[in-house]
């Protein structure tokens, strides 16, 4: 990764991927295209993990409101974006969230390396809680 910071968007995969997630047609089946990436993996990649929370944030923006630090053009698309409901997608993004922190998940261990692992844990148990609290509800 030639960029990357604690938070979702600051990583060059999640980053690069917003601009398909404007692009894409169906913001739905893109969303579950993008969670569900890696299910026939063994090992999840680095960059389909960056792009798997890229997306539980972009579910929870929907659901919710956006955190802080989602970029102009996610919100831009927010406001424009015609999407159904998403609801069930918060338990689908939570299970996937799971599936990046797995020990086989290249992209955690890439973190678990990293100095601000702590804070970058603590910013995807934040959205995966929230996610979690919405999937509940």
């Amino acid at each position: 990764m030639a960029t990357w910071g604690t938070k979702v968007f600051e990583e060059d995969s999640a980053f690069d991927w917003i601009s398909e997630l404007v692009d894409a047609e169906d913001a739905r089946h893109f969303l579950v295209m993008t969670l569900e990436a890696a299910e026939s993996e063994d090992e999840l990649d680095a960059d389909i993990g960056s792009c798997i929370l890229a997306a539980a944030e972009v579910v929870l923006a929907i659901l919710d409101e956006p955190r802080k630090g989602t970029p102009t053009e996610v919100l831009d698309w927010l406001d424009v974006c015609d999407c159904d409901d998403l609801s069930d997608l918060a338990e689908l993004a939570t299970v996937h969230i799971d599936r990046v922190l797995a020990e086989n998940s290249t992209y955690h261990e890439q973190w678990k390396e990293a100095e601000d692992y702590a804070e970058w844990m603590s910013n995807v148990e934040e959205l995966r809680d929230s996610l979690e609290q919405i999937a509940g509800a």
